[in-house]
């Protein structure tokens, strides 16, 4: 029987007040057409709709669910990592999915016994309404992680898989990160393994703004370089060219955050535009920048 047979992929869905999107991340692994997986969701006791529509899927033999407090999702993860039995493991958050044949092309990944962590595509939906890009990964050297603030890694977490036995080597997240968890634990995970790319999609990515990460992007930035900067006399450049071009990077990441802010959340936007001016000055200079200095005067 179908809950008697170990699973190939032990799929893990930290938890948390996610109940407008949840149900579109267990449709999706549902639907895979690779169907030798479970399915472990650790929630952390949810307030909203999240947990009547979680035991309407625990009915499932492949889907185990664990209620209960947790101190951030670094734990929820590493509660499912130890509960998982798969040889592959995944790791998709409630607000990502699937396409249905994610696990398929993934196993055929796996067939080569030498490979241990891969990574493919997503494809990246906004919840405003923007159509759907492609983003494609890169990784070639895993020094480039120690430059968090450059774009020469792409990793996207969703379509990341690995074998259950680096757990013996690398170990799990570390509980006390809270934002980049997963690039921490892709430089440790580096280390030991070659990452083999699949140059397809693996998985879709969706981007709302009320998540934890767009939410608390300035915490994303901090917590990276509070993991790598241990690391930057790895890099071969100099200290000094080294810091301008991190200075620069930064004012061009606010940058961003503040144009996606400013039509809904005028204190944020003001806030990185702030920073933009504190890490690159000439980069208000843009005329794009520009423009967006004439909504902040004449939005009400």
């Amino acid at each position: 029987m179908l809950h008697m047979l170990k699973p190939f992929f032990s799929i893990i869905t930290p938890s948390f007040n996610q109940g407008k999107y949840i149900a579109t991340c267990l449709d999706s692994v549902k639907s895979q057409r690779d169907q030798s997986y479970e399915h472990i969701i650790i929630d952390n006791c949810s307030t909203d709709e999240t947990q009547g529509i979680l035991r309407e899927y625990a009915h499932d033999p492949r889907v185990k669910l664990l209620i209960q407090p947790d101190h951030g999702q670094s734990e929820a993860l590493n509660k499912g990592f130890r509960m998982a039995e798969g040889e592959i493991i995944c790791w998709l958050n409630s607000d990502d999915a699937y396409l249905p044949e994610t696990l398929t092309k993934v196993r055929e990944a796996f067939e080569e016994p030498r490979r241990s962590v891969i990574f493919g595509n997503v494809s990246q939906v906004s919840y405003q309404g923007e159509d759907p890009i492609q983003l494609k990964s890169c990784f070639q050297c895993r020094y480039d992680l120690i430059r968090w603030w450059s774009r020469r890694v792409q990793l996207h977490q969703p379509a990341i898989f690995f074998r259950r036995a680096v757990f013996g080597k690398v170990g799990f997240m570390k509980e006390d990160l809270h934002y980049a968890m997963d690039y921490e634990y892709w430089w440790r995970l580096s280390s030991e393994y070659e990452f083999y790319y699949v140059p397809e999609e693996l998985a879709i990515q969706h981007r709302q703004l009320d998540s934890k990460t767009m939410k608390s992007w300035y915490h994303v930035l901090l917590e990276r370089e509070k993991i790598f900067s241990p690391f930057y006399e790895l890099l071969e450049e100099k200290k000094s060219v080294l810091t301008r071009e991190r200075l620069h990077a930064l004012a061009s990441h606010f940058l961003v955050q503040a144009y996606a802010l400013i039509e809904r959340d005028r204190a944020a936007a003001w806030f990185y535009l702030q920073k933009v001016f504190l890490k690159s000055p000439l980069l208000l200079l843009r005329p794009s920048t520009l423009g967006l200095l004439r909504k902040f005067l004449t939005k009400k």
